[in-house]
C-alpha cells in the first residue's frame, strides 16, 4: 500500500502518533474544483505548463475512492493530523501563508492507497494529501505544486 509522503516519512521515523485512521472524512467528501496554482518557494518536479493543465479540473472524494483527471484510485483509509505552522514548514518547506492560510495550525488528511499512474508522469496521485484551508477550501498538491480547490456545487 502506498502511503502519502507525509505519512510515509512520519511512520519511518516512528512519529505518526496522534494521526487518526478513518474512512474518507465527511469534511472532504464531494466534488472540488481546482481554482488556481498557489505560488510557493519549494522545489517541485512539474513545470508551470504541466501544472496549469490541472487548473479548472474537478476532484471527487467518496467513501473508498478519489477521482481526478479521469483517474480513480481506491482509498484504503485516511490519516488525519493537526500540524502547527512551524511543523508544516519543516516537513514541506512551504509556509502556510504561501498557501493563503492564516491559521496557526491546519488539519492534514492523507489518503492511503496503492501506487497509481493518474497523471501519466509519476506514480504520485494528485490530491491524496489534503490540507483544510478554510470553509469550502482545500489545498492539494501534485509533484510539489500546490493548488487551491473550492467545493463545487
Amino acid at each position: 500500500m502506498r502511503l502519502g509522503l507525509g505519512a510515509g516519512l512520519l511512520m519511518a521515523g516512528g512519529l505518526l502518533q496522534g494521526a487518526a485512521a478513518q474512512a474518507v472524512p465527511q469534511s472532504i467528501t464531494g466534488r472540488w474544483r481546482v481554482e488556481r496554482i498557489l505560488p510557493t518557494h519549494n522545489v517541485g518536479c512539474w513545470d508551470a505548463e504541466r501544472a496549469k493543465t490541472l487548473v479548472g479540473s474537478t476532484l471527487r472524494y467518496e467513501q473508498g475512492r478519489m477521482t481526478w483527471q479521469g483517474g480513480t484510485v481506491e482509498v484504503a483509509e485516511a490519516l488525519s493530523r493537526t500540524l502547527s505552522r512551524r511543523k508544516y514548514q519543516d516537513e514541506y518547506s512551504v509556509d502556510l501563508a504561501e498557501l493563503g492560510i492564516k491559521a496557526a495550525e491546519v488539519v492534514e488528511i492523507d489518503l492511503q492507497h496503492e501506487d497509481a499512474d493518474v497523471t501519466g508522469a509519476t506514480t504520485e496521485v494528485p490530491g491524496d494529501t489534503v490540507v483544510m484551508a478554510g470553509p469550502g477550501r482545500i489545498v492539494v498538491s501534485a509533484c510539489g505544486v500546490y493548488f487551491l480547490a473550492v467545493r463545487a456545487r
